[in-house]
C-alpha cells in the first residue's frame, strides 16, 4: 500500500502490484527501498534504479487498488448529498408548481361553470316571463 499525491492536489493510497524479473534474491532489501518511494509518474525512474540495484527488472505496474484519503471520501460524498438535496429540491418546486395549475384550472372551471349556472337561470326567468 503506497500513498500517491495526484494532479487534484488530492492524497490516495494505492495497492500496487509489480510484476518483475529477478537476477538476484535480495527481496526483503528492494522492498524496503521501493516502500520508501513515492509511486507516481515522477518516481519511475528512482524506483527502477532502486529495483535494479538489487537485480530486479520491473516489466509492469499494476495499480489493483486505489483508495482515497478520508477527508477527501468524506468531501466527494458531501458534493453528491448537495447535488441529490438539489435535485430533490427541484423536484418538489416542480411538483408543488403542478399543484397550483391544477388548482387554478379546477378553480377556472368551478368558476365557468357557475357562470353558465348563473347564465341558465336567467335564461329561464327571461323565457318564463314571456310565456305568461
Amino acid at each position: 500500500m503506497s500513498s500517491v499525491r495526484l494532479k487534484q492536489r488530492i492524497m490516495c493510497s494505492s495497492m500496487l502490484s509489480l510484476p518483475y524479473n529477478t537476477g538476484l534474491s535480495l527481496i526483503k532489501q528492494a522492498m524496503l527501498s521501493i516502500s520508501s518511494a513515492t509511486p507516481g509518474p515522477k518516481s519511475k525512474p528512482m524506483c527502477l534504479m532502486a529495483m535494479s540495484a538489487y537485480g530486479y527488472e520491473i516489466v509492469q505496474t499494476l495499480i489493483v487498488d486505489i483508495e482515497p484519503d478520508e477527508h477527501v471520501k468524506r468531501a466527494m460524498n458531501e458534493i453528491n448529498a448537495a447535488a441529490r438535496l438539489r435535485m430533490a429540491a427541484a423536484e418538489k418546486a416542480e411538483a408543488e408548481k403542478i399543484l397550483q395549475i391544477k388548482r387554478a384550472e379546477g378553480e377556472a372551471e368551478s368558476k365557468y361553470l357557475s357562470g353558465l349556472g348563473i347564465a341558465r337561470q336567467r335564461q329561464a326567468i327571461v323565457d318564463e316571463t314571456i310565456q305568461h
